[in-house]
């Protein structure tokens, strides 16, 4: 989960999404993971027993889908992974704050047969603690087709040359426009980066007092909780692929993305202004969310947003849309581009509670590949289903009921999906980059000191990284 928000809300589903104040902000990538007080193998050597022949098992199952809704969705998955397997029984647990919920049963011995949980950013932790194992033998044994989910969902659960979860769903992020603002001000839904930020300054709109009563598009109004999503938007690196090296001074891309930041927020005026805005502003899930109201006309957000309008909108606005948020290339391309923010996926224990690993492999494939029933699991959630075959019912029903997840269901699809990096200091790395971002807005780092800042940062994480891993 994002390190730096003002508030949060629980989305159905137990995932914890980044607010900005008052609700404007793009969506965070999530992170997390246990620490072990006795690692665990990381290799395991399955059986080959047939299934036909198993003796039958009870398996404990931890989920972040903690509300009755979510909950009452996810039971087809386990029906039907149970009517497959007859001998196979999933006790269905609902979990709050599973990141910290897995630490302490990693510490205590007491993990379970299975685990559904966002660990996004998270693996390096994973597998240092030894918590979880990587499923490359069990799958590579089954023949098992990595293929089967999308190239963005594969890239969320790989690190340093393994697999360590099986994808159920992704969130990608869009930008949300409100047609009826945008025909106001006789413009179009932005297609390039240069169009949003002419729109935010033009959207712009200040009251009698000169009060803030609308605005176009921000990252966020000053809580920093977009700085690494946006960091990657601009082509911003935080780590090698095996979680070993900082790539924070690489390139330009975060140094850019600061500027692009400040530039936005300073059409707004004194960081008084935007903060009496943001806090002018109705709840979000309501009929007064700023975007249902027009105050805020151009807003990146996840999948899940786009059933906001009808749920709480009364038929405001009349006119909204979706598309790609553009880079600052101005790419608007889901072929060309996308940003998988987070996901949530299985992933088996390394000490599962029941002692089978192989029980908890049949399971976890099973429910992955459930089509159908995922399919239908996240029609209610609002999520994009990982799984390839899912994610074609799901746009069967979807898309045709709601034109506007067409643009998320293309960006789960790309074959350029970019995920969030994986390091055992990510929050660390989260936390100094925010901090920075936000003094740099404020004016304490000059310009021609950023690139130093940068530096000076990436060698302070490089010396923690190395300490927490002996490089």
């Amino acid at each position: 989960m994002s390190h730096h928000p003002t508030s949060t809300r629980r989305r159905r589903g137990g995932r914890p999404a980044v607010l900005l104040v008052a609700a404007i902000s793009l969506v965070a990538a999530a992170c997390g993971g246990g620490e072990s007080a006795d690692p665990a193998p990381t290799t395991v050597s399955p059986t080959t027993t047939p299934p036909e022949n198993r003796a039958p098992v009870t398996l404990e199952f931890w989920s972040s889908f903690t509300d009755q809704v979510s909950i009452d969705a996810f039971r087809p998955i386990l029906e039907r992974c149970q009517t497959d397997n007859p001998w196979l029984t999933i006790n269905y647990v609902a979990k709050d704050d599973m990141t910290n919920a897995v630490t302490a049963a990693a510490e205590a011995g007491t993990l379970p047969d299975l685990i559904q949980a966002d660990f996004a950013g998270g693996l390096a932790k994973l597998q240092a603690s030894g918590a979880v194992l990587p499923l490359d033998d069990f799958a590579t044994r089954e023949g098992f087709d990595w293929n089967q989910f999308t190239p963005g969902a594969q890239k969320l659960v790989s690190f340093d040359g393994k697999k360590w979860g099986l994808p159920l769903s992704l969130d990608t992020a869009a930008l949300f426009y409100n047609g009826d603002v945008l025909a106001e001000a006789g413009l179009e839904p932005p297609t390039s980066f240069a169009e949003i930020e002419a729109a935010a300054q033009q959207l712009i709109r200040r009251g009698p007092d000169g009060s803030l009563e609308r605005i176009g598009w921000v990252p966020d109004v000053g809580d920093g909780s977009s700085v690494i999503p946006i960091g990657i938007l601009f082509g911003g690196k935080l780590f090698s692929d095996d979680g070993k090296e900082v790539l924070i001074s690489d390139g330009d891309g975060w140094a850019e993305s600061f500027r692009m930041q400040k530039r936005f927020l300073d059409l707004l005026g004194p960081p008084e202004d935007a903060a009496r805005f943001a806090a002018s502003l109705g709840a979000y899930d309501s009929a007064q969310n700023f975007f249902i109201t027009g105050q805020v006309p151009l807003y990146t957000e996840a999948s899940y947003f786009t059933t906001w309008p009808s749920r709480f909108g009364q038929g405001k606005p009349a006119e909204w849309g979706v598309v790609p948020m553009p880079g600052p290339e101005g790419v608007a391309d889901a072929e060309e581009f996308s940003l998988i923010a987070s996901g949530n996926s299985f992933f088996l224990p390394s000490k599962p509670a029941a002692g089978d690993p192989e029980a908890s492999w049949i399971a976890a494939s099973c429910m992955a590949t459930a089509a159908q029933q995922i399919a239908d699991f996240e029609v209610v959630q609002g999520n994009i289903p990982a799984n390839v075959e899912a994610l074609g019912l799901f746009e069967q029903i979807e898309a045709t009921k709601v034109p506007e997840y067409q643009t998320f269901i293309d960006l789960a699809r790309s074959p350029n999906a970019v995920v969030p990096g994986n390091s055992v200091v990510i929050e660390a790395a989260y936390d100094e980059l925010t901090t920075l971002a936000l003094r740099f807005r404020a004016g304490e780092v000059p310009d021609d000191q950023l690139q130093a800042e940068l530096e000076a940062l990436d060698a302070r994480l490089q010396d923690e990284l190395d300490l927490e891993t002996g490089g």
